[in-house]
C-alpha cells in the first residue's frame, strides 16, 4: 500500500492531526509492528519502554481494519482503530461510536478517507495511570497505525 499521510482523529473532541510515515522512525516501526503481530495473536502484550502495568491488545476488523486497546492494570485508557480500506472503515467507524463510554464530538459525522486511526477515551484515561498514559498514548496510537498500514 503506497499511502502518503493518514487522519488521526481523536473522537471525544473531533481534533483532526494528519501524519505522514516520515513522523515514525523505522525502529519505532518495527517495534510497534512486532507488538502488533503479538496482540493480533491474542496476547496481552506490556508496552516496552513507557512503565509497568501498560499493554496492548488488538484484533482484525472486518479484514483490513485493526481495533486495539491501550490498558493500564488491565483497565481500558484508550480504544482506536486503524482502517487501511472503506471495506471495513465505515463499519470501525460505526463501532467505535457506538459501543463508548463517553460522548463522541464526532457521532453522526461521516469517516475521514482512508487510511485512518480513529481514538476514543475510555474512563481509565481519568485514573492516575490513565493520565500518566496521555504523555505517550497518541505517539503510540500513530505509531500503531503506520504498522497497521505496513505488510504484517
Amino acid at each position: 500500500m503506497r499511502t502518503h499521510y493518514l487522519h488521526h482523529v481523536t473522537l471525544t473532541t473531533g481534533d483532526v492531526t494528519r501524519t505522514t510515515r516520515a513522523d515514525v522512525s523505522d525502529e519505532a516501526l518495527e517495534v510497534c509492528a512486532e507488538l502488533l503481530r503479538e496482540a493480533l495473536a491474542g496476547s496481552r502484550v506490556p508496552i516496552p519502554g513507557v512503565g509497568h502495568g501498560f499493554a496492548l491488545a488488538a484484533r482484525v476488523h472486518g479484514g483490513r481494519c485493526v481495533l486495539a486497546q491501550v490498558l493500564a492494570d488491565g483497565v481500558p485508557v484508550v480504544t482506536f482503530g486503524v482502517a487501511a480500506h472503506s471495506r471495513c472503515g465505515a463499519s470501525l467507524w460505526s463501532d467505535l461510536h457506538s459501543d463508548g463510554a463517553l460522548p463522541a464530538a464526532t457521532a453522526g459525522r461521516p469517516c475521514h478517507p482512508e487510511p485512518w486511526c480513529a481514538v476514543r477515551l475510555e474512563r481509565g484515561a481519568a485514573t492516575p495511570r490513565g493520565m500518566q498514559a496521555m504523555a505517550w498514548v497518541g505517539d503510540f496510537e500513530r505509531c500503531l497505525a503506520w504498522a497497521a498500514l505496513s505488510p504484517i
